[in-house]
């Protein structure tokens, strides 16, 4: 993230940003609908199913009501060290979407983003707080000898990806550069139920005993991607292998898996995303979560 010159040394800026989008998905391409949005085409994803019993999770518990917009407001932290003037001095900054009424997602989201936000190579310990995090990382870049931390960066925010149904999707980014040729980005996937109020991971979401079919259907998902990415290269499958994931997303299109830099693919290539087609996931995925 940029900084700003003549910026003050120590700033925590709280800045509401009141973003209200539709509910299908916020600024997504999969957006869900509203009770005052128009019925599912084949390019819009199945409406919310508001207050019902047993949700998504399938645990058979009251869900309670969802709201068809979810408002957020966004908070901003940014430090450095008070007696460092410049450009480049070491910089921690933070944009997190606090979304109105939903505590316990803001607390989800808060907790993964300090735990990502460390110095990798320090091996620290996991910041329980983003204040926390900013003291951490602080206290590293004034321990380097020198100008060894000129440039130093540590940075994150947050933002809704996408929904389905009562499942939305928030994105945990974080950046790290601590010198060497780039920067290490990361990227995790939050899914979260607003009608049973907690996280679905991955395990979740497929049908007990189809964990083999699912991975086999992403298998070959991430070959069609290796056929189209690099058709030419004949080392890159041993050089780059299939990986399993926990991030993932639901679209229209299917199940999302997304993937950090170096897990499948060389940096130069980003942060690679496989989608799973719904025609390889029947009987595969709980029938809440399906398209049909």
């Amino acid at each position: 993230m940029m900084r700003r010159p003549g910026q003050s040394p120590l700033l925590i800026v709280s800045a509401l940003a009141l973003a209200l989008s539709l509910a299908a998905c916020d600024n997504s391409t999969d957006a869900p609908s509203g009770k005052d949005a128009a019925p599912a085409t084949d390019s819009e994803q199945p409406a919310p199913t508001g207050n019902t019993d047993a949700g998504g999770g399938g645990d058979g518990q009251k869900a309670r009501p969802v709201p068809a917009r979810l408002s957020h407001q966004t908070e901003t932290l940014e430090r450095r060290p008070p007696d460092c003037d410049g450009d480049d001095c070491p910089m921690f900054e933070v944009h997190l979407q606090v979304y109105d009424g939903q505590p316990e997602l803001n607390a989800a989201v808060r907790r993964r983003l300090a735990g990502q936000l460390v110095v990798t190579s320090e091996s620290p310990a996991t910041p329980d707080s983003l204040e926390a995090a900013a003291d951490q990382f602080l206290a590293t870049a004034a321990g380097v000898s020198g100008e060894g931390s000129r440039g130093w960066e540590l940075s994150g925010d947050t933002k809704q990806l996408g929904r389905w149904r009562d499942l939305v999707t928030v994105a945990i980014n974080s950046y790290e550069f601590t010198g060497g040729a780039h920067g290490m980005p990361i990227t995790q996937w939050l899914n979260w139920d607003l009608a049973e109020n907690h996280a679905v991971p991955l395990g979740r979401l497929i049908v007990s005993g189809q964990e083999e079919a699912f991975w086999d259907a992403a298998e070959r998902a991430h070959a069609r991607w290796v056929e189209k990415e690099a058709p030419s290269d004949e080392g890159f499958r041993e050089d780059w292998p299939f990986q399993q994931t926990d991030s993932y997303r639901i679209t229209r299109n299917g199940v999302v898996l997304h993937y950090d830099v170096y897990s499948i693919a060389p940096y130069s290539m980003g942060q690679p995303e496989l989608t799973v087609p719904w025609s390889d996931l029947a009987g595969v995925i709980q029938p809440s979560y399906r398209p049909y």
